[in-house]
């Protein structure tokens, strides 16, 4: 996988609880402030994907580890909502291990069905912040927005049913960071809001940022999503330092 020049890679095989093994790459470069746990979307996988992930973190000075899904990429297993949240939680316990991370300079990210695997996560580990891009509440919102008033009845699966971040917010206590495209007709922009409204954080370490012109899965192609990303890592970096 070709990435941005600044960083080193190295390939990782992470034991997950069931006994599959979780393929992961960690970049590194010199002098980085935090490492960013990334959660792709449906989908993604560090040999599609990497190297655009990569493009947009190295300017920023981080460090970044990228988990391939169980079943997608080089990873084993048979992905399930309750298998995938384990492997969430297997990764950082991970990364926190590895010289140089420790948890306390983690930043958890994750990207539409990654930002449920970040959210899980942030709440049961504590963090140096977490980004939730293109997320939902639940799955029953999701399904309804989705729906669009059509006379089908949809049925929703007993593992999905609840799921999403709206049961998680409530845990997370680090500096937390909602970015959503304007256009994002997948994960409409008013999920992120509700998020932000049901987080107990304080406003000055919670933010929700539109992303003008960005769809579901481009927002951080846009240049007001780096300026909204710079800012909270210096955020997440005064937070540490109190």
């Amino acid at each position: 996988m070709k990435v941005a020049p600044a960083y080193a890679v190295t390939r990782h095989s992470i034991p997950a609880p069931d006994g599959a093994k979780l393929h992961a790459v960690h970049l590194r470069q010199t002098g980085a402030k935090a490492t960013v746990l990334y959660f792709g979307g449906n989908g993604y996988t560090s040999g599609r994907f990497g190297a655009w992930t990569a493009s947009f973190f190295a300017p920023l000075g981080v460090d970044v580890m990228i988990v391939d899904h169980r079943g997608y990429g080089l990873s084993e297993g048979t992905p399930t909502a309750p298998n995938i949240e384990a492997d969430g939680l297997a990764a950082f316990d991970y990364l926190a291990a590895q010289p140089g991370a420790g948890a306390q300079r983690i930043i958890l990210h994750g990207q539409s069905l990654g930002s449920f695997i970040a959210g899980h996560v942030a709440a049961n580990r504590p963090s140096a912040g977490v980004v939730l891009e293109s997320s939902v509440t639940t799955t029953e919102d999701w399904v309804a927005s989705q729906s669009g008033g059509m006379p089908v009845k949809v049925t929703i699966d007993e593992a999905l049913k609840g799921r999403g971040n709206l049961a998680k917010i409530s845990a997370i206590q680090e500096p937390l960071l909602l970015l959503v495209g304007s256009r994002d007709d997948t994960t409409p922009p008013r999920f992120s809001h509700a998020l932000y409204r049901a987080s107990p954080l304080p406003p000055q370490w919670k933010s929700v940022k539109v992303i003008s012109g960005a769809g579901h899965n481009d927002v951080l192609d846009k240049p007001e999503a780096r300026a909204a990303y710079t800012e909270f890592l210096a955020q997440v970096l005064s937070h540490a330092v109190r």
